[in-house]
């Protein structure tokens, strides 16, 4: 008898951390999304908001890890927030990307009875799945954050070579973003 099982990782959208070694604290929120464009060479992204805050200072940043497939071109240098009807620009830093690989193998046996005898079998099904994961952040400015907290929708656009990925920001994961934002110290 042969089992199989699926465990998943499940995260708070919000987290608050009192961080001693470094004096400050952090408020994080997380958010996984599906790009806008449908059939393209880009998947789903998963960010994270992080708010620090000391006595020195209060910054925020946005680490996204996008998916996309293998035969996709790179993430450019910029990309843009917007926030109902202000645009801001984006400038990406400490992008880096990783080669992912993943297989599945599946093995199916039978057995089948008839007046010659028993007949047996089995077939061995291999699958790889390749994709790249596009690693980067960016800081978001005052401006920036004083547009997310008021707004109804933040939209995140980078591009892959020719081919847009447009990211949407709303509703209950907005408001874990907003909660961030809008956290007092």
């Amino acid at each position: 008898m042969i089992t199989s099982g699926c465990s998943w990782l499940f995260f708070d959208d919000f987290q608050r951390f009192d961080d001693e070694f470094k004096n400050s604290k952090k408020l994080i929120a997380r958010v996984l999304l599906d790009s806008e464009e449908r059939r393209t060479e880009i998947n789903g992204a998963y960010i994270i908001f992080d708010r620090e805050i000391s006595e020195k200072h209060d910054i925020t940043k946005a680490y996204l890890v996008i998916s996309r497939t293998s035969s996709s071109f790179k993430v450019e240098k910029s990309g843009f927030l917007k926030a109902d009807d202000k645009t801001f620009d984006i400038e990406i830093s400490q992008a880096e990307t990783e080669y992912k690989s993943k297989n599945e193998t599946s093995v199916s046996t039978f057995a089948k009875t008839d007046s010659t005898g028993v007949t047996t079998g089995q077939t061995i099904e291999n699958e790889e799945h390749l994709w790249i994961d596009d690693k980067f952040m960016f800081t978001l400015t005052p401006e920036m954050i004083s547009a997310v907290k008021e707004s109804n929708e933040v939209v995140l656009r980078f591009y892959f070579g020719p081919i847009p990925a447009t990211f949407k920001i709303k509703r209950s994961k907005l408001y874990s973003v907003q909660k961030v934002l809008d956290a007092e110290m």
